[in-house]
């Protein structure tokens, strides 16, 4: 199967491990916290967006998991449902509300932000919540994987039901043959065409967009002939970059890349067409 996910060792190894409560009531929760799990209670400041919070120790939180609908920026619109997105957090952890933060393999991002899984103060997972609802989008990004199978689980409960960004028009699939900007998405295309770098595996769509996915990821797919990806239609989510500025372009490769982090992020694969 591709969209089997294959477990790396020492998932988490992180050294310092911390035990500081039980969750009240894990049955209520979906996707509950392993029980190794490194862990800690933190109080909310103040919700930025609908994935990320900051706590009253200053410190800046992004829910592992999900990316939640954009908020605007220098007086900008909001992203469809972003508000949604936000108002659920703030039922569920409003500021001053105690939390669960729960750790993977790698604790913060380049940034410097906490990454985390966040439950409220019933032990219910929020990045779960937003996903069954509708108001997040499943992204599954190495080595952070421990809950990728249960969260997407989630967000196909919401696809199935056309909820949230599943329904609004705003989000809907775009062909890869008139993607026309970057930042996320869910893109339709069919692989056009493979092949391999020292650095990555590369798969064409029929459209300006070319899916990357790197060595080190491809590690994370049980694919070993990756030919057998050629014509099949895919349903793919991730962050779309343009290269349209760089040397890549110049020597004439597609404007738009997304880089598939893992199995997650395809969301279907259908067989390639009969001649």
């Amino acid at each position: 199967m591709i969209n089997t996910i294959k477990k790396a060792p020492g998932a988490y190894a992180l050294g310092a491990f911390f035990m500081l409560w039980l969750w009240s009531q894990p049955a209520l929760s979906y996707c509950p916290a392993d029980a190794e799990a490194p862990r800690e209670r933190a109080q909310v400041a103040h919700i930025i967006d609908g994935d990320t919070v900051r706590l009253q120790d200053g410190r800046r939180v992004r829910f592992l998991g999900v990316n939640a609908p954009e908020a605007g920026r220098d007086g900008g619109p909001d992203e469809p449902l972003a508000e949604a997105a936000y108002a659920l957090l703030a039922e569920r952890i409003p500021p001053g509300q105690s939390i669960g933060l729960v750790y993977d393999a790698e604790p913060k991002d380049r940034y410097g932000r906490v990454l985390a899984y966040v439950y409220d103060a019933k032990g219910r997972s929020v990045e779960a919540e937003l996903l069954r609802r509708g108001l997040a989008f499943h992204v599954a990004v190495p080595p952070n994987l421990a809950q990728a199978d249960c969260l997407r689980a989630q967000q196909d409960i919401a696809r199935q039901n056309k909820l949230g960004v599943w329904a609004d028009d705003y989000w809907q699939p775009t062909l890869a043959a008139r993607l026309q900007e970057g930042g996320f998405q869910v893109v339709r295309g069919r692989v056009t065409d493979v092949s391999r770098t020292r650095g990555a595996i590369w798969l064409e769509l029929d459209g300006p967009v070319v899916l990357q996915v790197s060595r080190a990821d491809s590690a994370w797919f049980d694919a070993e002939d990756w030919e057998a990806w050629l014509g099949r239609e895919l349903l793919v989510s991730g962050w779309v970059i343009d290269r349209s500025g760089s040397r890549a372009v110049k020597r004439g490769f597609k404007p738009w890349m997304m880089r598939l982090r893992s199995p997650h992020g395809v969301l279907e694969m259908a067989a390639p067409a009969a001649d």
